[in-house]
């Protein structure tokens, strides 16, 4: 993943004698350490919990846009190219939306993050949410879909699978998806099945 490879972007935030203390071991652990979040040392956390309620929710909504696109007749690797080589042109639209469009939640050993954690960040964003009396109804929305896969018995893929839910909502039978997500020497380049 990103932290095994050096691709991270940390936030840090605490009081400046105790950041400028370990900035030399994240800078060595990162692409980018980024500072300014203030003195409470919680608040880097909150950042980090903003960015993977994003993240989640962008998977969401890639999986609506691919379902709605694919019940229109529009091939769903066609429009994710469209947009991420367009106005969604960036990382987290080009490698979710990869996995989104193919149905690919295969846990690859240096591409994954477990549906499980997913599930954890988006529930430390609800109670982080409530502690402060923000409402948050798309917070809300991936909670569901979140214990949904659960149930399902998809703790063991990645956490782009909630978007098998806008498949499925729409009538598409994703049986075949799920066995190939689980197969035993995963390939990231790998096609789905017709």
């Amino acid at each position: 993943d990103g932290m095994a490879l050096g691709h991270a972007t940390i936030p840090v935030s605490g009081g400046d004698e105790y950041v400028q203390r370990v900035l030399p071991l994240l800078n060595a652990t990162a692409t980018e350490v980024r500072t300014g979040f203030g003195s409470d040392p919680g608040a880097a956390n909150v950042v980090k919990l903003a960015g993977n309620f994003l993240i989640a929710s962008a998977i969401e909504s890639m999986g609506e846009a691919f379902a709605l696109s694919e019940a229109q007749g529009v091939d769903r690797e066609a429009i994710r190219s469209l947009l991420t080589d367009t106005i969604f042109d960036c990382l987290i639209y080009k490698g979710y939306g990869q996995r989104v469009a193919r149905r690919d939640h295969a846990p690859y050993p240096n591409a994954h993050f477990a549906l499980d954690l997913g599930r954890k960040d988006v529930e430390l964003v609800r109670q982080t949410a409530a502690s402060v009396n923000v409402p948050m109804p798309v917070a809300s929305l991936l909670g569901d879909r979140f214990s949904s896969a659960v149930a399902k018995g998809r703790s063991d893929l990645d956490w782009s699978a909630v978007g098998l839910a806008s498949s499925e909502d729409a009538g598409v039978n994703v049986s075949e998806h799920l066995e190939h997500c689980r197969r035993s020497d995963p390939k990231i380049d790998w096609k789905p099945p017709t």
